[in-house]
């Protein structure tokens, strides 16, 4: 069995691994790991496409809904055995806000203090194509310095 560590650091770790009812998860072979969540969905997919066991039986002995299966297995189609593992939670950071826009948001405020954010707006949309909210704008401008807490 793996280290539950390990699992969650590689976000495999299954946070429910006490739902599965499986015969195989329960030996004490060390093979089959019920908290390895990359495990049990590949597990109950093959249950069900290759030994032909019917979705809502194995779903209940896995641990999963019916619409946890369909949504496993059409990632598994399109994605592979990696589109099994889990995904971090949230955005990484923000999609719009890259180096230069952000660039440019500090410095046009630094230099007009006097610049309004929903001003700021309309010039990011024009010159970047962008859309980012007054309030995004306000932070940013708070987070850096440009600007004091309104």
């Amino acid at each position: 069995m793996a280290d539950t560590n390990f699992l969650q650091q590689a976000r495999c770790l299954h946070l429910t691994p006490e739902k599965v009812h499986v015969e195989r998860f329960q030996e004490e072979s060390g093979f089959f790991d019920p908290k390895d969540i990359v495990q049990v969905k590949y597990e109950l997919l093959r249950s069900c496409e290759v030994e032909g066991s019917d979705v809502a039986s194995a779903c209940m002995r896995f641990g999963f809904s019916r619409t946890t299966y369909y949504k496993v297995y059409e990632a598994f189609i399109q994605g592979g055995i990696p589109s099994l593992m889990g995904r971090p939670r949230g955005r990484p950071q923000p999609i719009k806000l890259n180096e230069i826009v952000l660039g440019y948001l500090i410095a046009e405020k630094a230099m007009n203090p006097k610049l309004s954010a929903s001003k700021m707006v309309t010039d990011l949309m024009n010159r970047y194509n962008v859309q980012i909210s007054v309030r995004m704008i306000q932070h940013v401008w708070q987070h850096y310095g440009v600007s004091k807490k309104s």
